[in-house]
């Protein structure tokens, strides 16, 4: 059995964001780390030099699920877009986090349940399920 805040044999969230909700979206990734899963966020996976493109989907391949951050900024943002493409081309769980906008803020996640960021709790209890039935 692992200990709290051990990572999951590698169960990954990958974090969609807009630069300017960068630190909101540490934050984010701290928490989920924290029950347990490893995260995939640009600020600590992207490097000098890399194509970024290649990288996001490197760490779409690889992730488990993602979170987007949904803002003002975030809805204009073409790598956002590109992200929940790739995630969704891939069939995997999006879960849009909605941080001071309607439920409808991004065209690409209508129908999407989404939740507020002020209920950032429920969806840590929802993947600590789903890390848990993992290992199962």
């Amino acid at each position: 059995r692992r200990k709290p805040g051990e990572a999951a044999r590698g169960y990954v969230v990958f974090v969609s964001y807009s630069s300017s909700d960068a630190w909101i979206a540490r934050t984010i990734a701290e928490k989920i780390q924290a029950v347990g899963a490893e995260t995939w966020l640009d600020q600590k996976d992207l490097h000098g030099g890399d194509v970024i493109l290649e990288k996001i989907v490197e760490g779409v391949d690889r992730c488990h699920e993602a979170i987007v951050l949904i803002s003002p900024a975030s809805s204009r943002s073409e790598y956002v877009s590109f992200e929940i493409g790739a995630v969704q081309s891939q069939r995997k769980r999006i879960t849009p986090v909605l941080n001071n906008v309607a439920v409808d803020a991004h065209a690409l996640l209508k129908g999407m349940r989404s939740i507020d960021l002020n209920q950032f709790e429920d969806y840590l209890r929802q993947l600590r399920e789903r890390i848990a039935q993992r290992e199962d």
